[in-house]
C-alpha cells in the first residue's frame, strides 16, 4: 500500500490528505511498520520548520546560542538532540490525536507545540527517574532560609538532573547559572566559584533527606550521558588529560573513607583490650596500621601529596606522647559507651 501510494503522491501530501479527512489517527494505528515510517517521515517534513521557529529557535536565544539560533544546520550536537526530541514529541502528539478533520495542518499544529512539547519533556524526565514537574518543597525552602537565589538554584539542580543535557568539564552548566545569578541577585561580581559553592550549600541541605535525595537528584543524574571528551592539544604535541566528571565532591569521599577506617580501628582495638592487650600498646599499633596502610588505589586520580592521611603523617602522630595520649583517652570514651548497656 505505501509504494502505491509513494507512486502517486508525497508522504507529506498524504499525511495532509488524511489529515482532511479525519482519519490520520486511526489510518496510523492500523498500518504496517513500514507505511508509519513513511507517514511519519511526512509528517516529519511538515513539522519540523515549525518546531524549529516557534520552539527551538527562542529556547536557543534565551539560553544566548545565537550560533544555534542562526539556522537548523547550525545547531550544536546537544542542541540538535533536543530539537529531535521535540520533533518526536509533536509527531507522536498528532498520531494520537488527529481524530477529526484538520484543514490546516499546520495551524493546527503551531496550536499544539507547547502542550506537546511539555508532555513529551515531561514523559522524557519520567523515564529517567526525574520529577516531571520539578518544584522546591517547602522543608528544603526552609533549609535555605528562603533565600531568593538558592531556591531558584535548587530548582535549577532538579531540572538539570532530569534532562539529557550535559557540560564539557564538569557536572553543573556553571555558566549559564552565573548569568542566571546575576539577573536574580543582580550582583555582577560573583563569578562561576562562587556559584558552585552555593551549589554545595544547595546539595549538602537536599541531602536532609537522604531518601529523598537519592530519589530526585542521584538516581536520575545517574542516567546522565557523561559529555564526549575533546582532546585539546598542549605544546609537547601531546593530549591533556580531561579533568575526572565527579559526581560526589572529593572531601565526601575523604569523609568516608575516613569513618571507615576508624570504625575499622576501633573495633580491632576492642577486641584486643577484651583479649587483656594493653590500652596504650593497641592504639599505637592499631592507628599506625589502619591509617597508615590506605590502599595504593584510593590516591590514584590525585596529584602527589594531597592524600587525607600519609604514612609520614600517622608516624609522626603515634610518635607525639601527648597527642597519642589525648587519642588514647578518647578511645577509652568511646569503648566505654560501645560496652554501655542500652537504656542508660
Amino acid at each position: 500500500m505505501a509504494g502505491t501510494r509513494k507512486q502517486q503522491q508525497s508522504a507529506a501530501d498524504t499525511v495532509r490528505e488524511l489529515a482532511r479527512q479525519g482519519l490520520l489517527a486511526r489510518h496510523f494505528r492500523e498500518a504496517s511498520a513500514e507505511e508509519r515510517r513513511w507517514l511519519r517521515a511526512g509528517a516529519g517534513e511538515i513539522a519540523w520548520p515549525l518546531v524549529y521557529l516557534r520552539v527551538t529557535r527562542p529556547v536557543e536565544h534565551k539560553r544566548g546560542h545565537h550560533h544555534c539560533a542562526a539556522g537548523l544546520h547550525r545547531l550544536e550536537p546537544d542542541c540538535l538532540e533536543r530539537f529531535h526530541d521535540d520533533l518526536d514529541a509533536v509527531l507522536d502528539d498528532l498520531f494520537v490525536r488527529a481524530e477529526r478533520p484538520i484543514t490546516n495542518l499546520e495551524g493546527w499544529l503551531t496550536v499544539q507545540l507547547p502542550r506537546a512539547t511539555v508532555d513529551g519533556h515531561r514523559r522524557r524526565r519520567g523515564r529517567r527517574g526525574a520529577a516531571q514537574r520539578p518544584r522546591v518543597p517547602n522543608w528544603l525552602a526552609e533549609a535555605l532560609d528562603r533565600n531568593t537565589w538558592l531556591v531558584e538554584l535548587a530548582k535549577s539542580v532538579l531540572d538539570w538532573v532530569g534532562v539529557e543535557a550535559t557540560v564539557s568539564g564538569g557536572l553543573w552548566p556553571l555558566t549559564a547559572w552565573t548569568e542566571r545569578r546575576v539577573v536574580v541577585t543582580g550582583d555582577h561580581t560573583a563569578g562561576e566559584a562562587v556559584v558552585a559553592a552555593e551549589i554545595e550549600v544547595v546539595l549538602t541541605a537536599m541531602r536532609r533527606r537522604a531518601t529523598w535525595y537519592e530519589r530526585n537528584v542521584e538516581r536520575p543524574l545517574g542516567h546522565k550521558q557523561a559529555p564526549v571528551h575533546s582532546p585539546v592539544g598542549d605544546p609537547s604535541g601531546g593530549y591533556a588529560e580531561p579533568e575526572p566528571l565527579a559526581l560526589v565532591p572529593r572531601h565526601e569521599i575523604d569523609d568516608a573513607l575516613l569513618l571507615e577506617l576508624a570504625d575499622r580501628a576501633i573495633t580491632l582495638m576492642e577486641r584486643r583490650v577484651a583479649a587483656g592487650e594493653e590500652i596504650h600498646t593497641v592504639v599505637a599499633e592499631v592507628v599506625g596500621v589502619v591509617f597508615g596502610a590506605i590502599p595504593a588505589s584510593y590516591g590514584l586520580d590525585r596529584d602527589p601529596g594531597h592524600d587525607p592521611v600519609d604514612a609520614e603523617q600517622v608516624a609522626a602522630l603515634v610518635g607525639d606522647p601527648e597527642r597519642l595520649a589525648s587519642i588514647t583517652t578518647t578511645v577509652v570514651e568511646l569503648l566505654g559507651r560501645r560496652n554501655r548497656p542500652s537504656g542508660r
